[in-house]
C-alpha cells in the first residue's frame, strides 16, 4: 500500500472514530438531563396500532422512493423492476449500518445498480435520485413551518430553511434543464477535447456527458412527475412521524412536526454522528419543546424512527442472505454439471488408452 493509501485509510478511520465518539457523546449529554428510563416509559406507552400504522407509511415511502428511482434508471436504460430497486434500497440501508463510513450505503446502491452494465447511468440515477429527494424535503419542510408560524427563535429558522429550499430548487430544475445544463458541461466538453482520442480520461467523461444529458430535454413531464413522487415521499414520512408521535400522546400537529423533521433531516445530511444518533434527539427537544413535546417523548420518536430503520436494515439482510444462498446454490449446480459432463468423456478415453 502506497503512502498516500495508508494517509486515506488513517483519515477515514479517524473520521469514524470522530463520529461515533460525538455520537456516545451527545447521547451522553442528553440522558444527563433526559434520564434512559423516562423514554423507555415513554415508549412502552406508545398505542400498538399507531406505532404499526407509522411502520406501514415509512414502507409506503420506501415503494415510492423506488418508483422515483425506476423512472430515473428506465432513462438511463437500466432496466430494472420496482420491486428489485426496494430490494437495493433496502439492503443499502443494512450495509449503511454494518459498514463504516458515511457513503458506504450509497456505494453499494450504486455497485448493484452498476451491475446492469451502465456504471455512470447508475451515478446518474443515483445523483439525480438524491438531488429530488432533498430538494423536496425542504419545500415539505418550509410549507409545514409557514402554516405552523411559530414565534420567538423558532421564527428565525424559517428564513433559512427558504434559502436553503430555495438553493435545492433551483439545482433541481438546473438538473433538468438543458439551457442550464449545457452552461455546467461546457467546460466539461471543452476538457474532454484536449485530451487523448480514444483515452480512458476521455471516454470516462464523455460517458458522465452523455449520462448527464439524458435527463436534458425531456419536457415539463418528467421532471414534474418525479418531484410530485419525490414530495409524495416526504409528505408519507411526515404522517408516519405525526402518528408515531400521537402514539406518545404528544400535543403536536402535523405542520410542527413536518417542519421539525425537514429541519433534523437536513441537518443529518452531514457526517456529524454515527447514523446522525445524538443529532436526531438534540434537533427534535430543541425544536418540539415549545409544542408541549416532553424531552423523553422526543427522543422516544427519535428512537422510533431508529427502529424502523433498522426493521428496514433488517429486511435488508434478509434480502440479501437470499441471495448469497441462491448464488452458493447456482454454484453448486454448475460444479455438478461440469463433473456430469467430464465423466463420460472420462470413461470413453479408457479403453482407447489400453494396449
Amino acid at each position: 500500500m502506497t503512502a498516500e493509501g495508508r494517509v486515506a485509510g488513517v483519515r477515514k478511520a479517524l473520521i469514524r472514530v470522530l463520529t461515533v465518539a460525538g455520537a456516545i457523546g451527545l447521547l451522553l449529554l442528553i440522558f444527563r438531563v433526559v434520564p434512559f428510563a423516562e423514554v423507555m416509559r415513554s415508549i412502552r406507552s406508545a398505542e400498538p396500532t399507531k406505532l404499526a400504522i407509522g411502520f406501514a407509511l415509512l414502507f409506503l415511502g420506501r415503494l415510492l422512493a423506488a418508483w422515483r428511482m425506476k423512472l430515473l434508471t428506465d432513462e438511463q436504460g437500466l432496466q430494472l423492476r420496482l420491486t428489485e430497486i426496494f430490494e437495493i434500497g433496502t439492503t443499502s440501508t443494512f450495509y449503511g449500518l454494518i459498514l463504516p463510513g458515511t457513503l458506504s450505503g450509497g456505494l453499494v446502491r450504486w455497485y448493484k445498480l452498476a451491475k446492469q452494465g451502465n456504471a455512470v447511468g447508475a451515478l446518474a440515477s443515483l445523483t439525480w435520485d438524491r438531488l429530488a429527494d432533498t430538494a423536496a424535503v425542504g419545500v415539505i419542510g418550509i410549507l409545514g413551518w409557514g402554516l405552523s408560524r411559530p414565534a420567538g427563535a423558532h421564527g428565525l429558522i424559517g428564513p433559512g430553511l427558504l434559502g436553503v429550499s430555495a438553493a435545492l430548487v433551483a439545482l433541481y430544475v438546473a438538473g433538468f434543464s438543458r439551457s442550464v445544463g449545457n452552461v455546467v458541461l461546457r467546460p466539461i466538453d471543452a476538457a474532454v477535447r484536449r485530451l487523448r482520442e480514444g483515452g480512458w480520461v476521455r471516454g470516462k467523461l464523455e460517458a458522465v456527458t452523455v449520462a448527464a444529458r439524458s435527463y436534458h430535454g425531456l419536457g415539463a413531464v418528467f421532471p414534474t412527475r418525479v418531484a410530485l413522487l419525490s414530495l409524495a415521499v416526504q409528505l408519507t414520512g411526515s404522517v408516519g412521524f405525526f402518528v408515531w408521535a400521537q402514539a406518545l400522546g404528544s400535543p403536536v400537529g402535523l405542520a410542527e412536526v413536518t417542519w421539525a423533521r425537514a429541519c433534523y433531516t437536513l441537518v443529518l445530511l452531514l457526517p456529524i454522528t454515527f447514523a446522525g444518533l445524538g443529532a436526531r434527539e438534540g434537533v427534535l427537544i430543541l425544536l418540539l419543546r415549545p409544542y408541549g413535546v416532553t424531552a423523553a417523548d422526543a427522543v422516544a420518536l427519535s428512537f422510533i424512527q431508529l427502529g424502523g430503520t433498522f426493521i428496514l436494515a433488517i429486511l435488508g439482510g434478509i434480502f440479501e442472505l437470499r441471495n448469497f444462498w441462491r448464488r452458493r446454490a447456482e454454484a453448486v449446480e454448475d460444479s455438478d454439471g461440469s463433473l456430469r459432463h467430464a465423466r463420460p468423456e472420462t470413461r470413453s478415453k479408457g479403453p482407447s488408452q489400453r494396449p
